[in-house]
């Protein structure tokens, strides 16, 4: 089916988010007008400024509530693609349905208006993660592919209500929105066609201001109250062995762009993952680039368990969304001293 064209009005929802930020950012440099979805004026207003010079327009309309039947019905009207983000991410919720009702009917409000006020959209792209896909009924290291679904956090949260995991249920909320986005358009068979980008852990560079956040970065951008020894001592070795899977932000903003203009992305889904990453690679790569700064963990002695812990995680093959979407990952390194960079910038720490 057809992609969308340079100079089509795209609407990104969740545009003050972290990886929204960068897809705003990359698609007005692509030359598509940009209209955002923002919970007030306040993220509107900055994302204006911080757009302001951009050769191609970006507006904001305000929607409080993704979960709100309607919620979408002014935000679709005149667009021709959608990048819908907005989806609620903490590991805090009591109850699942706190994170999975606004994540399964954001993302179906979001079809259901245009279904009713745009029948002009060529493309949805949706941004789910590779949450949706790990399964922890598969012993590790495992390496996944787009055709996996994440069953078990589906069922432990049926199954185990509030006692379920944090983990498991976000995990289950992107699960179950990314399901839901697939069974919205068998059922409705839109002129439209969708596709959906699935990150792994995300860092790199930042657009938005930090200070609002500093509370909860540990969650959030860049390890930064590790790097700023503002940890507690319980948590370094917890913290040293978790491994992960990693992207680039604007890795993942090239596939959400790419997804939207690549007519072979249609119906596809698509992991944006560059492979295992501990924070022993955080802690070595703040060491060599910041060698003044004595407020981290000292790395030097964790080199040589570098491999050993990244070796025993878990690997999402990210391949497909180079050959399909042409997305070239960034290197470790290189985009590690991006994230630092920009939070040390930004937070001015």
């Amino acid at each position: 089916m057809p992609a969308i064209q340079k100079g089509d009005l795209v609407l990104v929802s969740g545009a003050s988010g972290y990886i929204a930020t960068q897809t705003v950012k990359d698609l007005l440099d692509a030359g598509f007008p940009v209209r955002g979805t923002v919970r007030s004026a306040d993220k509107g207003d900055y994302l204006k400024n911080l757009f302001k010079d951009s050769a191609v327009p970006f507006d904001y309309v305000i929607v409080k509530d993704i979960a709100e039947a309607g919620a979408f019905d002014e935000a679709v009207k005149g667009v021709v693609g959608v990048a819908h983000t907005a989806s609620p991410f903490h590991l805090k919720a009591d109850d699942p349905d706190e994170l999975i009702k606004p994540a399964v009917n954001g993302t179906v409000g979001i079809l259901d208006s245009i279904k009713k006020n745009n029948p002009n959209v060529k493309r949805v792209v949706i941004t789910s993660s590779v949450a949706a896909i790990l399964d922890d009924d598969i012993p590790k290291p495992h390496t996944y592919e787009e055709d996996h679904w994440n069953a078990y956090s589906v069922r432990e949260v049926k199954e185990k209500g509030r006692d379920a995991t944090p983990g498991d249920k976000y995990r289950a909320s992107k699960t179950l929105a990314e399901q839901a986005f697939w069974k919205w358009i068998e059922d409705n068979k839109p002129s439209w066609d969708g596709a959906a980008i699935h990150p792994s852990l995300v860092r790199a560079t930042f657009l938005r201001s930090l200070r609002p956040r500093l509370g909860s970065v540990r969650a959030g951008p860049g390890l930064v109250n590790w790097f700023t020894g503002n940890h507690q001592e319980s948590e370094l070795k917890a913290i040293k062995e978790a491994p992960f899977n990693w992207v680039d932000v604007r890795d993942v903003s090239l596939g959400h762009l790419r997804a939207l203009t690549t007519p072979e992305a249609s119906g596809q889904r698509f992991i944006t993952s560059n492979g295992p990453l501990s924070p022993i690679d955080y802690v070595l790569s703040f060491a060599k680039h910041y060698p003044d700064r004595k407020t981290y963990p000292n790395g030097d002695a964790e080199a040589s368990r570098r491999k050993e812990i990244n070796g025993a995680a878990n690997f999402y093959n990210g391949a497909k969304a180079t050959k399909v979407l042409g997305v070239q990952y960034h290197e470790i390194d290189g985009s590690i001293k991006d994230t630092i960079d920009s939070v040390i910038k930004r937070l001015g720490i």
